[in-house]
């Protein structure tokens, strides 16, 4: 049996217990959570961070993602946002008409229901082809809040700054 995950997306989430970044080597840092409706943990689903050690307010991922004890379908992200990311890209020909082919350079957010309106196998696989831009730039505090909304995550708050080593050239 396939996952709800217009369900698990539409409903309040919260984290089962406090967060932290860890170095996952010595560019990389992440954080792995598992995410509680209604106050029990739903297996598959979790919430990441992911960031470079190295690149302060930069290239900074967030996502729900869901994996089905199965395997099958594989599973993967289903809504993400990146902040500052450090390369530009395209939502090619689909999605929104004002954003197809449009160089997307900051953060966005690749939303839910527009790749679920899309393509729900690929949304299942962990495939998100379509994002749109979000104006203003915001700050680390800033986008946290807009992801805790976006993700309906009550206690985004425990989501702490990660500890940037940021480097000196």
């Amino acid at each position: 049996m396939l996952a709800d995950l217009r369900l698990l997306f539409d409903s309040d989430k919260q984290f089962s217990a406090p967060v932290s970044w860890k170095a996952r080597d010595d560019s990389w840092m992440s954080l792995v959570s598992p995410l509680e409706i209604n106050g029990v943990t739903i297996e598959g689903l979790r919430f990441r961070g992911t960031a470079r050690r190295d690149r302060p307010d930069e290239q900074v991922t967030f996502q729900l993602e869901y994996f089905s004890p199965t395997g099958k379908p594989k599973g993967g992200p289903f809504s993400r946002v990146d902040w500052n990311p450090l390369r530009p890209h395209t939502n090619k020909m689909v999605g929104p008409v004002e954003y197809q082919n449009m160089l997307q350079n900051g953060s966005h957010n690749h939303e839910f229901r527009l790749n679920w309106e899309h393509n729900e196998s690929y949304v299942r696989e962990g495939v998100l082809p379509i994002s749109i831009p979000i104006s203003p730039d915001l700050n680390y505090n800033e986008i946290v809040a807009f992801v805790g909304k976006e993700f309906r995550i009550s206690n985004i708050n425990w989501l702490p700054i990660p500890e940037w080593s940021g480097t000196l050239f």
